[in-house]
């Protein structure tokens, strides 16, 4: 069973079984491989499993073998569920942070003012930021013209205030 002080990370979800020996095809929801092939246990549906192997299929895909998941059927049992992985095992490079880190954190223009607080992150070619303002709801790309600073210990993250008024939209 999973340890209740042991933050876990959503990593991805079993798009598939692969082969016969109780493979598993990984669809990743994190920065791309490198920061997965490093886990020793998988959590999936509450259970923790020892990882076996982890092979590259391409960034967003790998293929994953866990301890106690030995033929097709098992693993056909895992398909659309949820893979986390403990926190301390995923490489964050320098300069990236946790989704989870970056909700709350208040949000700053670089002329000092405070916007709101981001609520919500969604992640695709860019990634949308959700901010609770005085005037609203407002969403805005994350785009490099930005600038962002992000200081989780503080809990801010501060943009360029021109671009992000040029880059805004706020919702009724």
């Amino acid at each position: 069973m999973i340890d209740k002080s042991e933050k876990l990370i959503e990593i991805g979800a079993v798009a598939k079984p692969q082969g016969i020996k109780g493979e598993l095809k990984i669809r990743l929801f994190c920065d791309g491989f490198d920061s997965v092939a490093g886990i020793t246990a998988a959590h999936i549906d509450g259970i923790k499993r020892k990882v076996l192997s982890i092979r590259r299929i391409s960034e967003e895909e790998a293929i994953l073998k866990l301890d106690g998941i030995s033929d097709r059927n098992a693993a056909e049992e895992l398909r659309r569920k949820e893979v986390y992985a403990a926190r301390s095992e995923i490489f964050v490079p320098e300069g990236r942070f946790f989704i989870t880190d970056i909700i709350g954190c208040k949000l700053f223009l670089s002329d000092g003012n405070e916007i709101g607080e981001i609520y919500d992150i969604v992640n695709g070619n860019v990634d949308y930021y959700y901010v609770k303002t005085a005037e609203g709801n407002a969403v805005f790309p994350m785009i490099d013209d930005l600038c962002a600073v992000t200081d989780i210990e503080n809990g801010k993250v501060t943009v360029d205030a021109k671009k992000f008024t040029e880059t805004v939209m706020y919702e009724n």
